[in-house]
């Protein structure tokens, strides 16, 4: 994978362009997180204009993952409104897509998305990848350890968990974690795999900064990063990329509640965060 360490930014601050890159979409606007320079996969924010409709039936040539954030979308008939949740494998067929009132979705590309006019689902149509819809907010949460995910010992009191997608062959997951107010853990972390994340709500406390709504980061493997803390709770959607997750514990003297905003970033983030000032990040006004 040839993505650039990202952690972390908010996304607030990331400019939309015209279009979806590969061209399928031309009448949205994309705003990139981050992107493989090799392979083209990417994590993305995708604005529909409302009345924005595609009624021919396709396919892509890639997987599309997405995540409502704000109004809705429709596919082959479902609506897909806030927080629903779909991994769509290549060669899916959408046999309509649309968005009456418009809609804000968080979408990860495994490749560039090229569309291409098709009657039936491809010959690389996986129907084993499939989960077409789920409806996140009705989700009952798991609030003990996590086996699945080789958490260990580690204590999961103040935390919740839903499971929204597994790879059957590589393990690689998706998952939405929420913080209650006030929790807090002295441990650190390091996985052997990717670990990305998109805030959807609440702050947490990195040794690095304090994340709020909308921020982002792409983490490589074996890199330690903790302890957290946060303020007011959090909601937060995680995958991991490059094989089954797991966590290797560190011990540390606790979380800082107030950290500087430190991130780690290439140039042209740095120049996203020049160019906002303090805007995105600064406690609430009260």
């Amino acid at each position: 994978m040839a993505r650039p360490h990202v952690e972390f930014i908010q996304s607030q601050i990331i400019p939309f362009t015209q279009g979806l890159y590969g061209g399928a979409r031309p009448e949205i606007e994309t705003r990139i997180l981050s992107i493989d320079s090799d392979d083209g996969s990417s994590s993305t924010i995708l604005r529909y204009p409302a009345g924005w409709a595609r009624t021919t039936p396709h396919t892509l040539d890639v997987d599309e993952e997405i995540f409502v954030l704000e109004g809705a979308v429709e596919i082959n008939g479902r609506a897909y409104g806030k927080h629903a949740y779909a991994h769509l494998p290549k060669g899916y067929l959408r046999e309509s897509h649309s968005s009456a009132t418009g809609a804000v979705v968080l979408t990860f590309f495994s490749g560039e998305p090229h569309a291409s006019d098709n009657s039936a689902p491809t010959a690389d149509f996986d129907d084993r990848r499939l989960m077409e819809y789920v409806d996140t907010l009705t989700m009952s949460p798991h609030m003990g350890p996590r086996k699945h995910m080789n958490s260990g010992d580690w204590d999961p009191s103040g935390t919740t968990h839903k499971k929204l997608y597994e790879e059957p062959e590589t393990g690689e997951l998706t998952w939405l974690i929420g913080m209650a107010p006030g929790w807090w853990t002295a441990k650190a972390e390091i996985h052997p795999v990717v670990e990305e994340e998109f805030a959807i709500l609440g702050d947490i406390c990195f040794p690095i900064g304090v994340m709020r709504d909308g921020g982002y980061f792409w983490r490589p493997p074996g890199i330690q990063h903790g302890p957290f803390a946060t303020w007011g709770g959090a909601l937060h959607l995680c995958r991991c990329k490059g094989g089954r997750f797991a966590t290797d514990w560190q011990d540390t003297d606790g979380p800082d509640w107030n950290p500087p905003y430190t991130p780690i970033i290439p140039p042209e983030y740095q120049e996203y965060i020049d160019a906002a000032g303090e805007y995105y990040n600064r406690e609430p006004g009260y």
